[in-house]
């Protein structure tokens, strides 16, 4: 690392009580050569832009058909005999038209359909999934998504990583720049944990010691080394296949590096010797996706921090990928550092993340949402006892969960939890529904009753799979920690 790197503080919020890092090696200039240089791994632009055609019509064939029922109802006559349609049955409408293709096996290296993972390490629990997406399932087209976790003792290392729609092998992309990166970070944390056993106690002392700044920059090098690793891996993974013609007669030309083209996002965890238990999150970002913690013990407006920024362009789904080697000349600059008592830290890929935006302020009903629907459990269990007259007559309210056709096959409804509906029921707002936990334990109950498994990441799986969003069809990761 540069000598003259220096760690300063981000703009603090005042509703922020934990510091948040920035890594900056002349920040603003790395910036600035950045923004001037030739954009060649920019994605194309997604479905609602010219990416549309190249999803088969699929996108644009249900639009149309949704068109032609609004269109209809606008002009049925009004004889009184017939309602308007809600946005709910336009949803559910919209849901039914999707169809179900098989994953393609006469390509190389398909990849499955899902990926779950359920494991408690020493310093955290991971529940992890990613799901191919409505689009890719109505092509019958591969997923592009891909994430790793790995631990080493009590330090947890997430990736996430999500390939570019536009080119034929990103998935083989993402996979391998998580695989490189996760491994990486296992293996060299081992190393320094080795080789300076006393890094944890220098981590712990108060951040204006320069020794605990040393510490931090020695392992946000580590992190950004991580992403370094992970491209070459991808260039490994072009090389190796560059002259097997089953790849270069699929895209009908000589492969080239971009067509396994993917975002990249890492974080580390490292837990503290400190009286509040802190952690130390470490988090470096290229492309899109979004990296959260979560402080749910904290107010609403104060419980959400981002831990990165994504990429993004002048078109709907434009981005930056781990294929642009210029983007490792900065690293510093996509890199931040969080000190503090957050229980849970987020990574996702923009399937799900363009489903929560604006991400600072929903990220909170993301959260909720994993409540509501039994994924995350709330710490205490709800005593009806204790309850108020009010927080009963909420409960009443409660409508029942919300179904809507499964892609995989239309026949088979499946039933889960909405924030926003939940609080259209209840009459209150998100952030009144935070604080009303029992409340949306109640909720939970019901979606557990429907789902045959306590298995967390597979309920995360069946959440990811099946809960609708209007204009929503990307693949979908979401990894959570609990720290």
């Amino acid at each position: 690392m540069d000598e003259n790197m220096n760690i300063t503080a981000t703009p603090a919020e005042e509703n922020k009580p934990e510091e948040v890092l920035l890594l900056t090696d002349s920040a603003e200039n790395a910036a600035a050569d950045e923004a001037a240089a030739p954009d060649t791994d920019t994605a194309e632009p997604a479905p609602e832009a010219s990416e549309e055609t190249s999803a088969g019509t699929a996108s644009s064939d249900i639009s149309s058909d949704v068109s032609a029922v609004t269109a209809d109802d606008d002009t049925a006559p009004d004889d009184g005999k017939k309602d308007a349609l809600s946005g709910k049955d336009i949803t559910s409408y919209t849901a039914s038209l999707w169809k179900y293709k098989d994953i393609p096996q006469d390509e190389p290296e398909p990849f499955p359909e899902y990926l779950t993972l359920s494991e408690k390490y020493e310093g955290s629990e991971i529940i992890g999934a990613r799901v191919r997406g409505k689009k890719h399932k109505h092509e019958g087209t591969n997923c592009d998504d891909w994430f790793e976790a790995a631990c080493e003792g009590n330090i947890t290392f997430i990736a996430v990583s999500d390939g570019a729609g536009s080119r034929k092998f990103s998935r083989i992309g993402a996979r391998e720049s998580c695989k490189a990166a996760v491994g990486y970070m296992k293996h060299t944390f081992a190393d320094i944990m080795k080789d300076e056993p006393d890094i944890i106690s220098v981590l712990s002392l108060d951040l204006s010691d320069e020794k605990c700044m040393a510490a931090c920059r020695r392992l946000a090098k580590i992190v950004q080394d991580s992403v370094v690793k992970a491209y070459n891996a991808v260039e490994n993974a072009f090389y190796d296949r560059v002259t097997d013609s089953r790849y270069s007669d699929i895209v009908g030309r000589k492969l080239d590096l971009r067509d396994f083209s993917a975002t990249l996002l890492v974080s580390a965890v490292i837990p503290l010797i400190t009286e509040k238990s802190e952690k130390l999150v470490i988090s470096c970002q290229i492309g899109d996706g979004i990296a959260a913690l979560v402080n749910t013990s904290a107010e609403y407006d104060k419980a959400v921090k981002l831990m990165g920024a994504p990429d993004s362009g002048e078109f709907s789904g434009e981005t930056e990928f781990i294929t642009s080697k210029r983007l490792l000349d900065g690293l510093e600059a996509r890199t931040k550092l969080s000190r503090g008592t957050s229980d849970l830290l987020i990574l996702m890929t923009d399937g799900v993340a363009d489903d929560y935006f604006p991400n600072e302020t929903r990220i909170g009903c993301l959260y909720l949402d994993l409540l509501a629907n039994g994924i995350l459990t709330v710490k205490e269990p709800v005593n009806t006892d204790e309850l108020s007259a009010h927080q009963l007559d909420m409960i009443k309210k409660l409508p029942e969960p919300a179904e809507y056709p499964w892609v995989n096959d239309n026949n088979v409804k499946i039933a889960l939890n909405y924030t926003d509906e939940l609080c259209g029921s209840v009459g209150i707002a998100p952030e009144e529904l935070w604080d009303e936990r029992d409340i949306i334990s109640a909720a939970a109950a019901a979606v557990r009753d429907r789902m045959d498994t306590d298995d967390p990441a597979e309920r995360l799986r069946i959440w990811l799979d099946s809960y609708v969003r209007r204009g929503s069809f990307d693949d979908r990761t979401l990894v959570l920690a609990l720290i």
